[in-house]
């Protein structure tokens, strides 16, 4: 008994001084679920501190309607057009639809980073501040959801106004 206490003794120092314990990556075939979510192998992955319009949002480029959310989804389906990519998880349990957050790359390069500097998604800083110079690069270039005559609500802000529940 004495050598399992000492054991967990070690073990809490060893933990406390790395300050952190390894975290949970996923790598492998990837697929769209949804303009903000890939599944790679068997693991749905929310792209952490990224926000993509909502599939029931609507979207307008002046008087004309926008599919913000397909040209979001395809987006997100051509950066990940190799069909493989690797997330590291964030800390804790998947959600009821067993999802987790992760930041995800593909191709050497990091998904959420690039769908919201193409203006495909907003900068998701309640959970971060990670993509917020990619957003005001999407806002100089008036790209996306940034373009010229947009109207369109930011996802955290619609989903306030839809009873679904989608995070």
């Amino acid at each position: 008994m004495m050598h399992f206490k000492l054991s967990l003794a070690a073990l809490a120092l060893i933990v406390g001084v790395s300050g952190t314990m390894a975290q949970d990556v996923v790598s492998g075939a990837a697929k769209v679920v949804d303009a903000d979510i890939i599944m790679v192998e068997k693991q749905r992955v929310i792209l952490w501190a990224v926000d993509a319009p909502e599939r029931p949002q609507k979207c307008f480029v002046g008087d004309l309607l926008w599919d913000c959310y397909g040209a979001a989804r395809q987006a997100l389906g051509e950066l990940i057009a190799s069909g493989e990519a690797s997330c590291t998880l964030q800390p804790g349990e998947p959600d009821k639809f067993n999802r987790r957050y992760g930041v995800c790359t593909s191709g050497g390069k990091d998904i959420g980073a690039e769908l919201v500097r193409l203006g495909m998604a907003r900068a998701f800083v309640e959970q971060g501040p990670d993509y917020t110079a990619r957003e005001e690069e999407a806002k100089a270039a008036q790209i996306g959801v940034f373009q010229p005559g947009a109207k369109i609500d930011a996802p955290w802000e619609f989903r306030k106004t839809d009873p679904r529940n989608y995070r």
